[in-house]
């Protein structure tokens, strides 16, 4: 449904008419013409007018989205991969190439390029990875100077598919590339992940020295305990630094009590995934 549309319903629901909403900065006619989609509204003012109803920007975008039927498929990605799920992942990067093919959208082909980059590594043809693709991939993200959700999101699940030192150089952007976007929850959430995601990889690629940078940078990131999972992964992550630095007893504690809570919070595949992976880095 069109944005117009779904404020109409959230005013609504809200019992507030657009004589109460309008003031001398959004008139009447304005919201009148934005609600029957007759006109476009600037996002200032949209903004303006969301905050007068108590609704978010990324709670509007969600309603919108959710009346359309549709979630964005990056975000679909993780679900897939923990399920093992290459028919979806399959169908999901089939679906954003028609869509670039209908619309020429860079975002449809970047979305595409990371999707079946994952399911060619599920189906065990990670070698079939078209290199050009990545090509296209690295290029976005080095001339992008600021980093939305979406750049974190599509950066954080292509990591595993570009040269190391490409996400190396990458992930010592993220702080600045997102800074604007801190204070914004979610976004601070995909920001640790992604630090955390480069930091298992340097230690796959026995690239130590520079995991242990990226745990400094972790460390004097703002994340309190209301960031549960984020913390659990932050201390196996150690766990594992700390296991290759040649810390091993205090190493081996902090990955252990790290998948005990994976375990205790009853997430059995997760809890399955990191174990598998410290099995294989020691």
């Amino acid at each position: 449904m069109e944005g117009g549309k779904v404020f109409k319903e959230i005013r609504a629901a809200r019992g507030i008419t657009i004589q109460n909403l309008a003031d001398d900065y959004v008139s009447k006619s304005t919201i009148s013409r934005f609600e029957r989609s007759e006109a476009d509204i600037t996002l200032e003012k949209l903004i303006h007018m969301l905050d007068k109803v108590k609704v978010s920007m990324r709670e509007f975008v969600f309603l919108t989205n959710t009346v359309e039927g549709t979630v964005p498929s990056l975000e679909l990605l993780p679900q897939a991969v923990i399920n093992n799920d290459s028919e979806g992942l399959q169908k999901l990067a089939r679906e954003e190439w028609e869509q670039f093919n209908e619309t020429g959208s860079s975002y449809s082909k970047l979305s595409a390029i990371v999707l079946d980059a994952h399911f060619k590594s599920l189906a065990g043809n990670k070698k079939e990875i078209n290199e050009s693709d990545i090509n296209y991939l690295t290029d976005y993200s080095f001339q992008s100077e600021l980093w939305t959700q979406f750049d974190l999101v599509l950066f954080g699940n292509s990591i595993s598919y570009l040269p190391i030192e490409t996400s190396i150089v990458l992930s010592k952007e993220l702080i600045r590339k997102t800074e604007l976007f801190h204070k914004d929850r979610q976004s601070f959430e995909t920001l640790i992940n992604t630090l955390i995601n480069i930091t298992l990889v340097c230690i796959q690629q026995a690239r130590v020295r520079v995991a242990e940078d990226f745990i400094i940078v972790l460390d004097e990131l703002p994340i309190d305990e209301t960031f549960i999972l984020e913390r659990v992964l932050l201390k196996f992550t150690k766990g594992l630094v700390n296991l290759k630095s040649g810390k091993v007893e205090q190493g081996t504690v902090m990955v252990n009590e790290a998948l005990q809570a994976m375990r205790l919070a009853d997430a059995v595949r997760l809890e399955d995934i990191f174990r598998s992976l410290y099995v294989k880095v020691i």
